[in-house]
C-alpha cells in the first residue's frame, strides 16, 4: 500500500465508510477503489481514470484533491492528456487578409470605368442641349395636340390597380404561415444553477430528449435517471458507432463524464456545451431536467 492509499483509507475508516458506501457515493466500482488504496493502477482503464478516481475518492472522504495531488504527486500517475494542434485555425485566419487585399486591387479599375461613364454622360448632355432646340419645340407641340389620348387610359387604369393591391396584400400573411409551422424544434437548453463541481440545466420547448455519444479518442460516460435506472455505463472509443439514447420519457437525467475534452455529446442533434471549462474540469457531473411542451 502506498502512502497515498494509506492516507485515503484512514480518512474513509475515520468517517466509518465501507467500500460499499464509497462505491454508492462515487459511482466507482469497488475493485477500482481497492486499487486506489493499494496503489494498483494497472487494473484501471488508463492513467487518466486513475487520477479521476483518486480525485473523486478524496472528495468523498472530505479531502482537498488539489492538496492531495500536490502532496503525493510521486504516487499519482501522470495525466495522458495531449494538446490538440490548432493548425487549421491559423491557416483560416491568414487567408482572410489575403482575400481582402486582392479586392482592393480592383478599385482603381472601377474608378476609371465610372470616370469614363461620367465623361460620356456630360458630352451627351452638351450635344443634346446644343442641337435640340427645334426638336424640343416639335415634341412640345405633339404633346399639346394629344392631351386627351394620354390622360384617359391612365385614369381608367388607376382604379383597377388600386383595387388589386389590397387583395394581394391580404394573401401575403397566409403564404408565410406554413413556413413558421415547419420550423424544427430542437428545444432550448438553459443553465439553472452551479454548486461546486455540479450543475443543473433545463431542456424545454420540445417533445423529445435524444442524446448522441461519440469520441475522437476515448472517454468514460455514465447516464442515470432520478430513479436510479442506468442507460449507459462505460467507455466510448474512437471509431465506434455513435450511441443514440432516447430519454424523452424521463423527467430528470444525470450525466457523469470522465474525459470531457475527448467527448462529443449532442442533444436533439445540437452539440452540447459542458457547464464547466474542459481545461479546468476534465471530469464533470451535471443534471438535465426535461420539461416537455405544455408542461410548464
Amino acid at each position: 500500500m502506498t502512502e497515498l492509499g494509506n492516507r485515503l483509507k484512514q480518512e474513509r475508516e475515520a468517517k466509518k465508510m465501507s467500500l460499499e458506501d464509497l462505491q454508492t457515493t462515487t459511482k466507482i466500482q469497488k475493485r477500482y477503489l481497492i486499487g486506489v488504496e493499494e496503489g494498483n493502477y494497472s487494473i484501471m482503464p488508463g492513467q487518466f481514470y486513475a487520477r479521476a478516481f483518486i480525485k473523486q475518492y478524496a472528495e468523498a472522504v472530505g479531502l482537498d484533491p488539489e492538496e492531495i495531488f500536490e502532496e503525493y504527486k510521486n504516487d499519482i500517475p501522470v495525466n495522458e492528456k495531449e494538446d490538440i494542434p490548432q493548425l487549421s485555425r491559423v491557416k483560416t485566419r491568414k487567408q482572410v487578409p489575403a482575400k481582402s487585399t486582392k479586392s482592393w486591387k480592383f478599385l482603381p479599375i472601377l474608378f476609371t470605368i465610372l470616370a469614363i461613364v461620367a465623361i460620356c454622360a456630360i458630352v451627351y448632355t452638351v450635344v443634346i442641349s446644343l442641337s435640340g432646340g427645334d426638336g424640343n419645340e416639335a415634341n412640345q407641340a405633339a404633346q399639346d395636340t394629344q392631351p386627351a389620348e394620354i390622360d384617359s387610359p391612365n385614369q381608367a387604369a388607376q382604379p383597377e390597380e388600386e383595387e388589386k393591391a389590397p387583395a394581394e396584400e391580404e394573401k401575403a400573411p397566409e403564404e408565410e404561415k406554413p413556413a413558421e409551422e415547419e420550423a424544427p424544434a430542437a428545444g432550448t437548453l438553459k443553465e439553472l444553477e452551479k454548486s461546486g463541481s455540479n450543475a443543473t440545466l433545463e431542456l424545454s420547448g420540445t417533445d423529445k430528449f435524444v442524446v448522441e455519444l461519440s469520441s475522437p479518442g476515448e472517454t468514460w460516460i455514465e447516464i442515470d435517471n432520478d430513479k436510479g435506472k442506468n442507460f449507459h455505463y462505460g467507455l466510448v472509443k474512437k471509431g465506434e458507432e455513435v450511441k443514440q439514447i432516447d430519454l424523452s420519457q424521463e423527467a430528470e437525467v444525470s450525466f457523469k463524464v470522465g474525459r470531457t475534452f475527448e467527448t462529443d455529446l449532442k442533444i436533439n442533434g445540437e452539440p452540447f456545451k459542458f457547464p464547466f471549462s474542459t481545461d479546468e474540469k476534465t471530469t464533470q457531473t451535471f443534471t438535465i431536467k426535461f420539461v416537455k411542451n405544455g408542461e410548464q
